[in-house]
């Protein structure tokens, strides 16, 4: 697809130029200065900018609510610090640093100021123009009411360019810090890559990458789809990252906003030289210690049957998806079955639907499966089976399941919309 959808974005980002420069006393600047500062920017991208265009580009932008609690989380920049924004969108995790820089005697000196110290690319010079824009905006903003004017939003920040920003190396060993909200889209992994291999999401490479080019010290701060703090599949990425950094900070925040609807969290780490030691950091919220878990007591396993790709040949079986099964009961009687040849399950067993995230009422909705034939089991659900082989081991489960620690146990573990095998093997048990 060609960037024609992203060049729509053009007859906005004119606009915020010529904002920019006009005088403070126009019709309604303030009113529509603070707009453009505070997440108009990215309500008119989705205004003008189809969906499935700006999922292939990754274009969701951050918001300013989300900034706000992103810059919270650095430390304060020391004198001549300079943040580099490789995935920068409109700027605004620049726009977030800048509000913590000094301002100079004049508009024109805190923008040359700014501009040693604010760099950043995008690939879409769409984005470039807008980010240099609203760093304008917010000079004048802060400066007040007497402030000089701007004649021309060019030769402000020659460091933010149209550029790939994985293949900028000398932004990398400039910044001292590394401001991040990159693309969640997936990609294939680099044939040279050891900590994954076929398709990975953009930003587990956008991180890793940083972080191999950086130089020792600097500081790491990044927004990211909650899976790679969760899940078990990107462990190995953890590991890759905790190689390279001492991790400071894993918090999870929630949804990203309404159009991208992925969970994330706020990663902020800093950069390690070769020969220091390894400080392994929780990426999952610290809790007290269970004396068991689930896993202690039940075989837990993804069921097998992969529904419009498994072929329906051998034995004829029971077979269970969660749009058959009620939850919160003890099933006996199926009303579907299916012939497979793979593995299936014998009675008695809990099934867990695997898509839960927060937010739901019960973030592990479980169904206790009885009676006496081998049940095959979509994958959509999560098999445990009790290993004393009872089914008072299962109500007990299913008990524990619908409650209220379960559910703060999971929000804490797990924000993705799938629940992993580890994450239910992980919930604490009681037998």
């Amino acid at each position: 697809m060609s960037r024609s959808g992203i060049s729509a974005y053009g007859d906005y980002v004119a606009g915020l130029q010529r904002l920019a420069i006009e005088p403070r006393s126009a019709v309604d600047w303030e009113k529509r200065t603070l707009a453009a500062l505070n997440g108009q920017a990215s309500t008119e991208l989705r205004r003008v900018v189809a969906l499935k265009t700006r999922r292939q580009f990754g274009a969701f932008f951050t918001g300013s609510q989300l900034a706000e609690k992103f810059i919270a989380c650095c430390l304060a920049f020391a004198k001549g610090a300079v943040i580099h924004d490789p995935s920068l969108g409109v700027g605004d995790l620049l726009l977030a640093a800048a509000s913590r820089l000094p301002l100079r005697r004049t508009v024109s000196a805190t923008l040359r100021q700014w501009g040693r110290q604010l760099t950043g690319t995008d690939l879409h010079p769409e984005f470039v123009r807008a980010a240099k824009a609203r760093l304008i905006l917010l000079a004048r903003q802060r400066h007040g009411v007497k402030a000089s004017s701007v004649t021309s939003t060019s030769g402000f920040f020659p460091g933010i360019r149209v550029a790939d920003g994985l293949t900028q190396f000398t932004a990398y060993e400039r910044a001292t810090h590394l401001f991040l909200n990159p693309p969640f889209g997936l990609v294939d992994a680099p044939p040279d890559c050891d900590w994954a291999g076929g398709r990975i999401t953009a930003a587990a490479m956008f991180i890793a990458t940083a972080l191999e080019r950086a130089k020792p010290g600097m500081e790491l701060l990044a927004i990211l789809p909650d899976v790679l703090r969760s899940g078990s599949f990107t462990a190995q990425w953890r590991q890759r990252i905790e190689e390279l950094a001492d991790v400071k900070l894993v918090e999870p925040y929630g949804i990203f906003d309404d159009s991208a609807d992925v969970d994330v969290f706020l990663l902020r780490a800093v950069r390690r030289a070769s020969s220091q030691s390894l400080t392994p950091h929780p990426w999952t919220t610290a809790t007290n210690q269970p004396t068991s878990t689930i896993a202690d007591f039940f075989h837990v396993h993804v069921g097998r049957v992969v529904p419009h790709r498994d072929p329906e040949t051998g034995k004829e079986h029971p077979y269970i998806h969660p749009r058959c099964i009620p939850t919160w009961k003890i099933v006996r009687k199926f009303s579907e079955k299916r012939r497979h040849e793979g593995k299936v399950y014998k009675p008695p067993f809990v099934v867990i639907r695997r898509t839960s995230r927060p937010g739901h009422p019960y973030r592990a909705a479980a169904t206790v499966i009885a009676g006496k034939k081998s049940v095959a089991v979509e994958n959509h659900l999560i098999v445990c089976e009790p290993i004393d082989g009872t089914l008072a081991a299962c109500k007990n489960l299913m008990r524990q399941l619908k409650t209220e620690a379960v559910n703060k146990f999971l929000d804490d573990r797990i924000r993705c919309r799938h629940l992993t095998v580890g994450s239910v093997a992980a919930i604490p048990f009681e037998s």
